[in-house]
């Protein structure tokens, strides 16, 4: 058979991958509607849909995910291909490699934050330039955490969201000691935005008699664990938000539940970049860092 227009299948890709046909016509500077023709025409030569179609997303059929995952691969290979015989910018080793990132405040300021100077001292010719807020589509690589329904397939998962309480070492045995989870009721709990969190934890628990304790409710994750840590309640963290508190003994987890909550972080690479030397370099390093994170904080 002929082989489809590359148009419509690079337009195709950019669309499943990134689940929106705005956010592809962004990454392919096209206009929405170039893209949403490039497709059509795509799916008539193929003769068939390859999406189900929604109000502002696009979610690939079973064949188009197939045929998605298949050319994404395709295109990785050409880019990467392309980037070892390019001889343009001269040798990779003696100029200066520049990784924009965006990162979720909560993973950049409670966990990664810490393990950058290790990343610059191993790799000084990577220059990273970070922020927290933004579009996807305008840097190489996007940590996001996101509810596990919402992922679509342009983001690979890192970690699963596992939460527990923690706190100040000093409620161990205060007034109230911390012996089991129904203790939390005798206690002053910290809500992250809303109390849905703390309500499950206490149902998957066995607690669901009675309503979810008062406590604060913060909306900055940086503030409930310095809240945490100045003794003024019992805070619901993931694994991230904690494990260098814990590690310091600034917190405690008083117990050893930890139980799964939707979501989790993400790591999203903007394909066109191609095999892009400084994002390789930072995205391996990330990956490595991580798996050291999961094994500290024995995650399957």
């Amino acid at each position: 058979m002929v082989l489809p227009s590359l148009n419509g299948m690079r337009a195709f890709e950019a669309a499943a991958r990134l689940g929106s046909i705005k956010d592809a016509a962004e990454e392919l500077h096209l206009t929405p509607s170039a893209v949403s023709r490039h497709i059509r025409t795509l799916e008539k030569t193929l003769g068939q849909e390859l999406f189900e179609r929604g109000f502002r997303q696009v979610t690939p059929t079973m064949r188009g995910s197939y045929y998605a995952r298949t050319l994404s691969e395709a295109f990785e290979t050409i880019w990467r291909a392309t980037e070892d015989v390019s001889l343009r910018e001269g040798p990779r080793s003696q100029k200066a490699q520049r990784v924009k990132l965006m990162c979720e405040p909560t993973f950049l300021n409670l966990w990664l934050a810490d393990r950058l100077p290790d990343f610059r001292r191993l790799h000084p010719n990577v220059d990273l330039e970070i922020s927290t807020s933004g579009k996807r589509t305008n840097v190489d690589l996007a940590i996001v955490d996101e509810f596990v329904y919402k992922a679509g397939p342009a983001l690979t998962m890192m970690i699963p969201l596992l939460l527990t309480p923690v706190c100040a070492p000093s409620l161990l045995e205060g007034p109230v000691p911390l012996r089991s989870p129904a203790d939390l009721f005798h206690h002053h709990l910290i809500h992250e935005c809303e109390t849905t969190r703390w309500k499950q934890w206490l149902e998957q628990e066995g607690l669901s008699e009675g309503a979810v304790p008062a406590g604060s409710t913060l909306h900055d994750c940086t503030l409930i664990m310095r809240e945490a840590m100045n003794g003024a309640g019992i805070a619901l963290a993931d694994t991230i938000m904690a494990e260098d508190l814990l590690r310091q003994g600034k917190l405690v987890a008083p117990f050893a539940a930890r139980h799964a909550y939707p979501a989790g972080y993400y790591l999203q690479q903007r394909r066109s970049i191609g095999n892009k030397a400084g994002t390789s370099v930072f995205q391996d390093w990330l990956l490595a860092e991580v798996a050291g994170h999961k094994r500290a904080m024995n995650i399957a």
